[in-house]
């Protein structure tokens, strides 16, 4: 995905920024077996258990001091239940990725930036299947964007976004805060070139 300062300098030069990030379903382990048979092409030396619990340790590293099965199993990886570690693991994927996406989408700080040279606010566009990311690839490509004005309020200012219709993100977005109207229209408008 890239570092997240990545992702804001590319919007603020008012460039299309997609972040894929995958959708692990709930009980599904069909991932969770992708990523362990890849580490197992790149770490043949090592037994599945001890690639579980490396795995687990990037998807939730605090987990070894809060859970004492984790715990036991770091103590000795052959102690391991792997139906049991497999769930965990999937579990605890599906949470990271459902945490990022929803961080990059609704919360993070650099998911809105300014355009420097026009004034407008650009938004990531979060997709979440490799299928919906063809898909706006190609309307991106192709200058075949859908999207939906939503209006909104926070803190007491109405403002108003364009919303991409694939990922349901802001792609735009135009402040209702008399400040920062006021700054739009003063500075960016009046620049010569």
């Amino acid at each position: 995905m890239g570092k997240d300062s990545e992702l804001a300098s590319t919007l603020a030069q008012g460039k299309t920024v997609i972040a894929f990030v995958p959708e692990v379903k709930e009980g599904d382990e069909k991932f969770t077996k992708w990523l362990l048979s890849t580490a197992e092409k790149l770490y043949p030396k090592e037994s599945i258990e001890k690639l579980i619990l490396q795995q687990l340790h990037v998807f939730a590293s605090d987990l070894a001091w809060k859970d004492p099965l984790v715990r036991e199993w770091a103590r000795d990886p052959q102690t391991m239940d792997r139906q049991q570690a497999m769930k965990l693991l999937s579990a605890k994927i599906k949470a990271h990725y459902d945490k990022r996406a929803s961080t990059l989408k609704d919360i993070h700080p650099l998911g809105i930036q300014v355009n420097l040279n026009t004034g407008v606010a650009n938004g990531v566009l979060v997709v979440r299947s490799a299928s919906e990311c063809a898909r706006l690839i190609r309307r991106v490509l192709l200058n075949e964007m859908e999207f939906t004005i939503a209006r909104e309020n926070a803190n007491g200012w109405e403002y108003t976004k364009l919303v991409e219709a694939i990922s349901g993100c802001t792609y735009r977005v135009v402040s209702g805060d008399p400040v920062l109207t006021n700054a739009f229209w003063n500075f960016y408008l009046l620049r010569t070139e």
